[in-house]
């Protein structure tokens, strides 16, 4: 869809959440800032730390509560969550190392309209980037790494956060009373902490716990997807086993062969399954349990489609476009705002040929409008085309019709059943005499 300045592309995400009455908090504009942290150690052994600890992995969130920037209320809309450290490394002398961190936090949006959800991107508040630099500062305590004498004790930058400047050799803040193992970027150097400590053995023990609940939990997700999947990988190959008539009049024969008795004559978009082929036949399923064949040349392939479409395009311009109100009786779209697309024929076309290029015509369209539907701030429930010229005609459809048509769900002879073409014999060939 070309040429409608009044269909301005917008982020999908905030249309989204607009709809909904949620402040946006995923998206591409994730404002995290990073966590820096200086360690009294060589970046050597920082780095070495750092992959024993297997620290650029994705990992799994149990919960987004108290580890992102938004409200309750909006988290009740994610699933899934997933998170991944940018780790920074940067010498800073012989005896000092800084590690800058800041955490990209991943879940699953989970819409009213299931064509609508998505993985999106969430703020970060801090929490791991501070917890990953408390676990670091316990693994080159307990040895992953030897400090070097006289140098810097392990701590934060003076004053917490990214940015700060970095503490003098051999000088250090005191470490704030309150501070425990861990302590948060700001609050001081954490005190070195020996493996037997039960605080920490206990900590450590909870989050082991809850990391193999949280993969447990995952694992009956991931077959639950996978369910899922089987059940649309069936229906898909169903559709694909789909014979569609192209021709008026086309024999259903009782054997493969033209001489063979015919049964009856099918007409277009009439749909068979198929179970095999042989001389140029397809063996098809009928309505009574019986079973007839086709001619392969009476059927429409993916290629006939592609033909007319293309040109359905070169045979009409799009005179204007525009998102109002419904004012039909058309239950899909009553009193809804609706797409407009307003289209005239750019070359004189036989009365023959002219009702199927429309019909073409407003397929591509439909399938052009939901695309653009989904990709601007202006809401629409439909898309309707209006032709002008000597046929005329309105082609109307839903977008959740579109959607379901042009993810395979909906053969085409079922979605222009659920369209509304008025009059039908707009989107009709005239015979010839």
């Amino acid at each position: 869809m070309r040429g409608r300045g009044s269909l301005v592309a917008g982020a999908f995400a905030a249309l989204l959440f607009t709809a909904l009455a949620i402040p946006p908090p995923a998206g591409a504009q994730d404002d995290s800032k990073p966590v820096d942290r200086i360690y009294s150690h060589a970046q050597i052994d920082v780095q070495k730390a750092l992959d024993a600890m297997n620290a650029f992995a994705t990992d799994r969130l149990p919960t987004l509560d108290g580890f992102v920037k938004a409200n309750a209320n909006t988290l009740d809309h994610f699933e899934n969550p997933h998170y991944q450290l940018h780790i920074d490394v940067e010498s800073q002398g012989i005896s000092q190392t800084l590690v800058s961190v800041s955490a990209k936090i991943t879940a699953w949006y989970v819409s009213d309209d299931a064509g609508h959800s998505e993985y999106v991107a969430i703020p970060s508040n801090g929490r791991l980037e501070n917890d990953f630099l408390d676990r670091l500062t316990i693994y080159l305590a307990k040895g992953g790494g030897a400090p070097f004498p006289g140098g810097a004790p392990v701590g934060d930058l003076p004053g917490g956060g990214s940015g700060g400047a970095a503490a003098s050799p051999g000088k250090s803040p005191p470490p704030s009373p309150s501070a425990g193992v861990g302590g948060a970027a700001g609050t001081g150097a954490p005190p070195l902490v020996k493996s037997s400590d039960p605080a920490v053995l206990g900590s450590e023990i909870a989050t082991i716990r809850s990391q193999r609940e949280a993969v447990e939990a995952e694992e009956r997700k991931t077959q639950e997807k996978i369910a899922e999947l089987t059940d649309v990988s069936k229906n898909q190959k169903f559709l694909s086993t789909i014979a569609v008539v192209r021709t008026s009049q086309t024999p259903v024969f009782a054997d493969a062969d033209e001489t063979s008795k015919v049964l009856f004559h099918a007409d277009p978009d009439d749909e068979f399954e198929m179970t095999d082929g042989r001389n140029g036949f397809v063996h098809v399923k009928l309505e009574n349990g019986a079973m007839g064949w086709i001619q392969i040349d009476r059927l429409r392939r993916s290629t006939d489609e592609d033909d007319a479409d293309a040109a359905g395009n070169s045979n009409f311009t799009t005179a204007n476009e525009e998102i109002k109100t419904f004012d039909g009786d058309w239950p899909p779209l009553k009193g809804k705002p609706t797409l407009f697309v307003f289209a005239q024929p750019s070359r004189k076309m036989t009365e023959g040929t002219l009702g199927q290029s429309q019909l073409q015509f407003a397929k591509q369209v439909f399938v052009d409008g939901y695309r653009e539907a989904n990709h601007t701030d202006e809401p629409a429930a439909g898309v309707v085309v209006v032709f002008l010229g000597e046929k005329g005609g309105v082609a109307a459809a839903s977008l959740s019709d579109i959607r379901r048509w042009r993810d395979g769900f909906l053969t085409d002879k079922a979605f222009l059943e659920r369209c509304s073409l008025d009059p039908p014999d707009s989107f009709r060939d005239t015979p010839k005499p």
